[in-house]
């Protein structure tokens, strides 16, 4: 028989398997390098940039927060600037298009059109999720999180695998899933941090008291523990498209030096921003305004009637001439709307007939964007979640749809 202790990971234990996690959520992605890489937004630290950029791929990130951009001016990464739900970029710009903890904080009524979006401008879509959480203390703290998030206007919830998958395949033909879960229990110091970097987070929001106190007495408890949420991984392209991934061994679950991961980071930043530079130097891209790609081609004699458009380059815009308004004539005289009678076999199923009950196709659909959740415990209440490790919301508001 197994000894408690032996469920539970020492601190070590802990840091080292959430390291190894994260390299295996890496391979599944099969990031490789000289890959031009779109993610959306910096992101809690800006990790997936800077694991990006580790591996060697030529990053772009699409953000619109002037903080954000700010802050993270110097990583050594490309800005683009704009929005998601309509990327400012040509067809098949990028080679991978990366969801990185990103989608839990847009409403569901946008993931959709993003994900179509990163379909258009990459040849491969990623999206990196972590599942609602399953003990009931996480589903807690993660229900209480969203509730503030709310109350400072911004959007969280983690969502199934199903719910993803569905929607990455809608824009792929080929679709990739990987699952990641801790095997033991976190040590109870994984619990205080949670809620210590949590309430550090509410600070700056106008986060209810009693959501607070909360919070406070959960971490008080000597006996709380909650488990991290598994995480998904999900890549999607076009037939023939999908990279093999080749997982990482187990490692020594040791601590790794700092002072070797500190050399490691200034060096990978260091040829990152060296990147950056040859690529000013060669005039494909600008200093001060980021990535900018190239104007689109004027069209050519046969395709603008005759008329070559790049021998007038200073040449004004098309003005925009809408069509003439239909107006019927006197004569005309609308059809008289027909609605079949009951029983005939044709017009929408009389409900009172046994058997026409019909049901949607695609299942249920999505809820209000903006509705209020049921009570934890309710029948149906959303399972909202955290990954491993709380990220932090951003300084700004999340990005709305252009």
């Amino acid at each position: 028989m197994m000894e408690i202790s032996e469920y539970v990971y020492s601190v070590q234990e802990f840091e080292a398997e959430a390291r190894y996690i994260e390299a295996l959520i890496w391979d599944a992605l099969a990031v490789r390098e000289g890959e031009r890489v779109l993610i959306c937004g910096y992101g809690d630290e800006a990790r997936a940039v800077r694991a990006a950029l580790v591996r060697g791929a030529i990053v772009t990130v699409i953000e619109s927060r002037d903080l954000a951009i700010a802050e993270y001016a110097e990583i050594g990464a490309t800005l683009l600037r704009g929005s998601t739900s309509v990327i400012p970029a040509r067809d098949r710009s990028f080679d991978v298009g990366l969801a990185y903890h990103y989608l839990h904080e847009v409403d569901p009524l946008f993931h959709s059109q993003i994900l179509g979006e990163l379909a258009r401008v990459a040849g491969r879509v990623a999206i990196v999720e972590p599942a609602p959480p399953s003990d009931p203390l996480g589903k807690r703290i993660a229900a209480l999180y969203a509730q503030a998030k709310r109350t400072a206007g911004l959007f969280e919830r983690y969502q199934n695998i199903d719910h993803w998958k569905r929607l990455l395949q809608g824009v792929e033909a080929e679709l990739a899933q990987h699952t990641f879960a801790f095997a033991k229990v976190p040590p109870p110091q994984y619990l205080r941090d949670t809620v210590a970097l949590l309430l550090d987070t509410m600070k700056a929001e106008a986060t209810p008291e009693d959501i607070i106190e909360e919070l406070r007495a959960i971490a008080r408890r000597s006996d709380a523990q909650i488990l991290p949420p598994v995480r998904n991984v999900l890549v999607g392209a076009a037939v023939g498209d999908l990279p093999a991934p080749l997982f990482t061994a187990r490692p020594p679950l040791l601590e790794q030096s700092l002072a070797a991961a500190a050399v490691s980071k200034a060096s990978t930043e260091q040829v990152a921003r060296q990147r950056i530079d040859a690529r000013v130097a060669r005039n494909e891209i600008s200093p001060e305004n980021g990535y900018e790609f190239p104007p689109l081609p004027p069209p050519t004699a046969s395709e603008s009637g005759g008329i070559d458009a790049r021998a007038l380059p200073n040449a004004p815009a098309p003005t925009f001439v809408p069509p003439p308004t239909f107006v019927p004539p006197p004569s005309f005289v609308p059809p008289p709307s027909f609605a079949p009678p009951p029983g005939t076999g044709f017009g929408p199923p009389d409900a009172s007939l046994p058997g026409n009950n019909p049901q949607p196709l695609f299942g249920a659909p999505f809820p209000p964007p903006f509705a209020t959740p049921p009570q934890p415990g309710a029948p149906g209440a959303p399972e909202a979640g955290v990954g491993w490790q709380w990220e932090p919301p951003d300084s700004g508001a999340s990005e709305p749809p252009a």
